[in-house]
């Protein structure tokens, strides 16, 4: 007696359509599924929670319907995630604690076997197995590897980003998926959401993905300043406004507290509009115009002040400076008056850039805004040394130490305490 492929234990097969609401039923199915199964509670937890990323990443990035389908057998479980994008999923390389670009790394690290494939119908499978079961589906569609239906590939012109502050761009580029990924979702709501802007904020995705994807490797490296060059495909002007577009509104969003990402700095924001605006000019024939180190502006913040009480912080006989997460000073200690040389009252309601040497303004928007994104908890409770800038502009050095609190409703203030450093 010959016999043939084992039983399915579990055979689901899911649809759901392309809004927020999707990701938990997808969640609800897979779980119920295992559980049907007799699967470990463990396998159902990280089942549940690599299905809630690519189905997220379904929703917003591919705006279809999207199918789950999963297997549970006697060699382990199987879960597929389908879509009517043909996009192949791509790893965003970004800080090694951040929460945007995650989940594909999240798959990798919990999932036994993971891959990606595309089908003949134009759309892409997404896959993963727990148990000890390798591989995808043998129920493989003919054809599914083949190339889009046009067969060429559009014409890409080099555009080359000169004299670009590496640390800046890493964090425009996380800084700008965590509230594109935002937006889009909020685009897709049922009831307050627009088609049209979340297939431009999906458009825009993809000029951000060309960015992230064309950069990632030239950004792997310990140089400051960098020149980059990114192949960008002729076609896709259109792409990259949609990209401003969604970012400006986005960045209102935040600014109103719509969104968790944190609210935008000004020097983020220009530097988007001169990556933008270079690949826009460099599709038309115009040559690359390398971009100007900036000092910070002492410019007010669009977002409200949190409720906050700074008594701690005035009553410490720490110099401590404390500001919320749009960089806006809250409340000085009067040891830090006298280090700095400023009265509270004129540093209250300023930007943090404001006691920061003019040269070190790029390398702390950077890391203020990579601070929020990721919450670097290796710079909590450690002494970092900095210099500081008084009010008559001389410099002091101290040791740094960050204490970020988070608040309700997901704002954060950050209370630094500064002393001065001595030499032995």
């Amino acid at each position: 007696m010959v016999g043939g492929p084992e039983p399915d234990l579990v055979h689901r097969e899911v649809e759901l359509s392309a809004e927020p609401a999707s990701v938990r039923r997808a969640r609800h199915a897979v779980a119920d599924a295992l559980r049907t199964a007799g699967s470990p509670e463990d396998d159902v937890d990280t089942a549940s929670l690599l299905v809630t990323e690519l189905v997220t990443n379904a929703v917003v990035h591919a705006r279809s319907s999207v199918g789950v389908t999963v297997t549970v057998d006697s060699r382990g479980v199987l879960v597929e995630v389908s879509d009517h994008s043909p996009h192949l999923p791509v790893q965003r390389s970004f800080a090694s604690e951040g929460t945007t670009g995650r989940g594909l790394e999240l798959v990798e690290a919990l999932a036994t076997d993971s891959g990606a494939r595309r089908t003949s119908s134009g759309g892409k499978v997404v896959w993963f197995t727990l148990g000890g079961r390798t591989g995808g589906s043998l129920r493989e569609e003919p054809g599914g590897g083949a190339p889009d239906a046009a067969g060429v590939a559009p014409e890409t012109t080099a555009v080359r980003l000169l004299h670009v502050r590496a640390a800046l761009f890493r964090t425009l580029l996380e800084h700008a998926s965590s509230l594109l990924r935002e937006h889009l979702i909020t685009c897709l709501d049922e009831r307050s959401g627009s088609r049209e802007l979340a297939d431009e904020a999906a458009a825009g995705n993809d000029a951000l993905t060309l960015l992230t994807g064309g950069t990632s490797d030239q950004l792997r490296t310990d140089r400051q300043v960098l020149d980059l060059e990114i192949e960008v495909p002729g076609d896709a002007a259109p792409r990259f406004r949609a990209l401003g577009a969604a970012l400006d509104r986005a960045v209102r969003q935040a600014a109103r507290g719509e969104l968790l990402a944190p609210p935008s700095q000004p020097e983020i924001r220009r530097m988007r509009r001169w990556v933008l605006q270079e690949v826009l000019d460099q599709l038309t024939g115009a040559a690359p115009t390398a971009w100007t180190p900036l000092e910070a502006a002492d410019e007010a913040t669009e977002r409200a002040r949190p409720e906050w009480d700074g008594a701690r912080v005035v009553a410490s006989r720490a110099a401590q400076v404390a500001s919320d997460d749009a960089g806006r000073i809250l409340a000085v200690s009067p040891a830090a008056e006298q280090l700095l040389g400023w009265p509270a009252e004129e540093l209250v309601g300023r930007r943090l850039v404001v006691i920061i040497p003019p040269r070190l303004h790029e390398a702390h928007i950077a890391g203020f805004v990579r601070f929020l994104l990721t919450g670097e908890r290796h710079l909590v409770g450690h002494s970092v040394r900095v210099p500081a800038r008084r009010r008559d502009g001389s410099e002091v050095e101290v040791l740094l130490e960050l204490e970020p609190e988070r608040l309700e409703g997901g704002r954060t203030v950050v209370v630094g305490t500064l002393t001065p450093f001595t030499t032995a």
